[in-house]
């Protein structure tokens, strides 16, 4: 047997009774994000992983799905970048899953995301009941790491996948930020990082919240229209 195929039958074991072990528990609740800071560069939160049936509320139409390759220093593959409206409640989820060819020469050991907006967020997880399906190798985000506002008024969050991170022929379970968004452009950017040496990916755009428009911006957009349409028909008249 091959050696990458003794890897990801090994790893796909340990993940079967990861996730076994995760579904017989009853804390797979909403997990908030650490961001209590006082000093600190960034605060790490452990992610254990949630289904639908725990969380009801993460059901929902798929509104976007975009597929984005990426290929830097022998790592190659795609990121699924994914916004789904909840039905509940109409707010949105923002999700991604990593796929690493098969032919790449090194794995991929975080995502990590920018200009996403703090203050939409509510939490953050990984679906253990999302592609892929066991036996399948895969590899999840067990830390959400996210930095101190005060240096990334932004919003800068950081999914790590430690042990193990995301090898040749593996795929991630999706994981996603649970917002409170009703809007969203493609304004945030994320790059990958690879293991064991820490090369950073080109950065892509993605999906993030985008701020609802107020009254008044309503109504100077409403005004413009109107002037262009008189500006029009002056034109049409002359």
């Amino acid at each position: 047997m091959s050696h990458l195929y003794l890897q990801n039958l090994q790893r796909t074991a340990t993940f079967t009774l990861v996730i076994a072990t995760l579904l017989a528990a009853s804390a797979a609740q909403a997990v908030t994000l650490n961001k209590t800071f006082t000093s600190e560069a960034y605060l790490d939160t452990f992610l254990g992983g949630t289904t639908v049936a725990v969380r009801p509320e993460l059901a929902g139409i798929v509104i976007e799905d975009d597929i984005q390759a990426f290929s830097f220093a022998g790592v190659f593959g795609t990121v699924q970048n994914r916004v789904v409206r909840e039905d509940g409640t109409g707010t949105l989820d923002f999700s991604w899953r990593i796929n690493v060819d098969p032919a790449s020469t090194g794995n991929v050991s975080a995502f990590r995301l920018a200009d996403f907006d703090y203050d939409q967020i509510t939490d953050a997880d990984w679906r253990i009941d999302g592609l892929p399906i066991a036996p399948d190798p895969f590899a999840v985000p067990f830390t959400g790491r996210v930095f101190n506002p005060a240096s990334y008024p932004d919003g800068a969050i950081n999914f790590l996948f430690p042990d193990p991170p995301i090898g040749p022929g593996a795929g991630s379970k999706f994981f996603f930020l649970h917002t409170t968004a009703t809007n969203y452009l493609k304004t945030a950017s994320y790059d990958l990082l690879c293991a064991p040496s820490g090369c950073i990916s080109d950065s892509y755009l993605t999906f993030a919240p985008a701020a609802v428009p107020g009254p008044a911006t309503f109504g100077l957009m409403s005004l413009g229209l109107g002037a262009l349409g008189i500006a029009r028909k002056r034109h049409r008249r002359a």
